[in-house]
């Protein structure tokens, strides 16, 4: 007698999902896009030109939020992710920013900009002391790139305008960190020289949450700024230099002169800056897409604050905002791909025929 045995296998197959992808600007004098209004912009990229045009003109909406204060601030606060900016007077434009928390092990990243210099440190050891160049701690904990921005002179080249700005770099500094971080910061130039920075974040959301003056990215749009401010206790630098650097930037107020034809902020903000809304226009709507549109009154605000430098400065960050928060989801709602396919393209307002890369669906030139 024979007797045969069937074995039968069963495969579990389990899916894991990812938390949300959240970004956040901060950017200017200072003006900081949230993670909330952020996810806003992400959601107009995947809407048609004409629809998307109809959503900024019927929906109102605050796409970014100016704060005039001086001192060190919490950019991000969370169990795992702290990062810390320092507003410089006048106004408060961002001079500072450190990078730390438990995801870097004790580990601390610092830019620091002061006058004309720009200084960069791990764990208080300076590197990225030329340009370009490149850093990594040999530990997986971050990679870092201080490269040329390209897509300034792509918008000095759309502006149409010739003059010595075209010789000039933005430089910024690209970061890749642990838990899906990767930051941007740019090294920008006002009307007196002097420099500051704009920082770009993405990140995964935390399981137990996150604030600071990038918002909570709960929905609500809601950032309690003044309660952000930093502790000495707390800082991820020395308490002493925290409280020097703090008074230096309480030190002058909001209505500090800053640059040479005497401009104030007060002035600024109390409607001069409406003389710089066409040139603003121009240079933001090269392209017809809405998304650069979105930053015209922080451009106009800027450009009187900090001269027509400025110009060129906030249209380029408001096209690394489109390309960075926007770019990729606009890509797989628009370009002509089966809906199965998962492709990694984007939706580049700026391409034209011939482009390298356009064209990628063999549709739409944008793709």
């Amino acid at each position: 007698t024979t007797t045969t045995t069937t074995t039968t296998t069963t495969t579990i197959t389990t899916t894991t999902t990812l938390p949300e992808e959240i970004s956040c600007i901060a950017f200017g004098d200072p003006h900081v896009v949230s993670f909330d209004q952020a996810r806003r912009i992400k959601e107009l990229g995947m809407l048609t030109h004409i629809e998307m045009w109809e959503q900024v003109r019927k929906v109102p909406f605050v796409y970014w939020s100016t704060f005039l204060e001086s001192g060190s601030f919490w950019l991000v606060s969370s169990a795992q992710i702290k990062i810390q900016v320092l507003y410089g007077p006048p106004g408060g434009w961002i001079r500072d920013v450190v990078v730390g928390g438990s995801f870097l092990q004790g580990h601390l990243f610092r830019v620091t900009v002061e006058g004309l210099d720009v200084h960069m440190s791990w764990d208080g050891e300076p590197v990225l002391q030329n340009f370009p160049d490149d850093f990594s701690d040999g530990q997986g904990l971050i990679e870092a790139r201080f490269i040329e921005n390209d897509l300034y002179q792509d918008v000095e080249k759309l502006s149409g305008r010739r003059h010595w700005r075209l010789r000039t770099k933005m430089r910024s500094l690209e970061l890749t960190l642990p838990s899906a971080v990767r930051m941007t910061i740019n090294i920008g130039k006002g009307w007196s020289g002097e420099n500051f920075l704009d920082v770009f974040l993405t990140m995964r959301k935390q399981e137990d949450g996150q604030d600071g003056h990038c918002g909570r990215g709960e929905g609500d749009n809601n950032v309690d700024w003044l309660r952000w401010r930093v502790d000495p206790l707390e800082s991820l630098v020395s308490p002493p230099a925290l409280l020097l650097e703090t008074g230096r930037a309480m030190a002058t107020n909001a209505s500090t002169t800053t640059n040479e034809s005497n401009v104030t902020t007060d002035y600024c903000t109390e409607g001069a800056q409406e003389e710089f809304a066409e040139p603003c226009e121009h240079v933001l709507n090269q392209t017809g897409n809405a998304i650069p549109m979105l930053f015209l009154d922080a451009c106009k605000m800027d450009v009187c604050m900090g001269g027509p430098a400025m110009l060129s400065h906030i249209a380029t960050v408001a096209y690394q905002a489109y390309f960075k928060v926007a770019a990729a989801s606009a890509g797989v709602a628009l370009c002509a791909f089966p809906p199965s396919h998962n492709h990694p393209y984007m939706w580049d307002p700026t391409c034209y025929m011939g482009g390298l890369g356009c064209l990628a669906d063999g549709k739409n030139i944008e793709c």
